[in-house]
């Protein structure tokens, strides 16, 4: 049996606790709770890594690396990242670590390169990178209208309201802030996560929206991304061929589609898979 790596980076709390959210760190504990069990023993061996809160920072990340340099090359590697996530002047991409200064994301946050570079290069040949980061540099909530026909009726049933995070701030070199407009946004975030060349020979599910979106229900507290990634695994909702198995393919589907349907289109996941031979479990 494959060994499976399970890396978790989630930040809730700041330095900058004006930057706060509600559901980062929950989500990433939920996603480490549910490998954790070895659900029917799939696995030889389940390594897990968490970085939560004041353990995000840039130096624990890149230490990741040593660990996944000792996996075999049947293991799977599964990077799980939930926070906040914004760009710097250049339209670069950064993941907001625990000390992060928001007015200069280069200084002490973590580059979209860097996440890439944990999975670059190490022998396990399986590997999944889910990102569940807004593109927000502004957390004052605003609550959404969430159709019945959206949520097909969950809505009503679950009492689930969705919240959006306003605003997608660019810090500039002037040190003014500037808005960027979501669907600009959008298109940025989706060449960012879908370009190819900086391939890692990971399949790479992201958020990538310019809003981002917390789900509430009486079931799940969780950013509606991992929502319906947990949703789709636990209850085996992704396994669209009925073999009882989902694998990475049939995971991806899933969640685009549902987060769509949720947010009833304002969230719209992106994917890139570079090695289709590796469509695992």
């Amino acid at each position: 049996k494959p060994d499976i790596y399970i890396v978790v980076i989630s930040v809730s709390n700041y330095q900058q606790n004006d930057m706060n959210l509600k559901y980062a760190v929950k989500d990433g504990r939920d996603i480490t709770n549910l490998y954790s069990k070895n659900i029917n023993n799939i696995y030889g061996n389940v390594h897990i890594d968490t970085l939560f809160n004041s353990d995000a920072t840039f130096d624990n990340v890149i230490a990741i690396k040593e660990k996944l340099l000792k996996s075999n090359v049947d293991d799977q590697v599964i990077l799980y990242v939930s926070g906040h996530g914004l760009l710097d002047d250049n339209l670069d991409f950064y993941f907001a670590s625990h000390d992060m200064d928001f007015t200069n994301p280069a200084l002490r946050g973590i580059s979209y390169e860097t996440l890439e570079d944990l999975l670059d290069s190490i022998p396990a040949r399986k590997k999944l990178f889910m990102m569940d980061a807004c593109h927000s540099g502004e957390v004052d909530k605003e609550e959404l209208i969430v159709s019945n026909e959206g949520t097909r009726g969950e809505g009503a049933k679950n009492g689930i309201k969705s919240y959006s995070y306003r605003g997608a701030n660019v810090t500039t070199s002037d040190n003014n802030s500037s808005k960027l407009g979501l669907q600009n946004s959008f298109e940025l975030m989706q060449e960012l996560f879908t370009d190819l060349n900086r391939g890692s020979g990971a399949m790479v599910i992201s958020a990538a929206a310019g809003d981002s979106y917390a789900l509430e229900s009486n079931e799940w507290n969780n950013g509606v991304f991992t929502y319906a990634v947990i949703n789709g695994l636990k209850n085996n909702a992704a396994d669209a061929d009925g073999n009882g198995e989902v694998s990475v393919s049939e995971l991806r589907s899933y969640v685009i589609e549902q987060v769509q349907e949720l947010t009833n289109g304002r969230q719209k996941p992106t994917s890139r898979q570079e090695n289709v031979e590796f469509d695992f479990r």
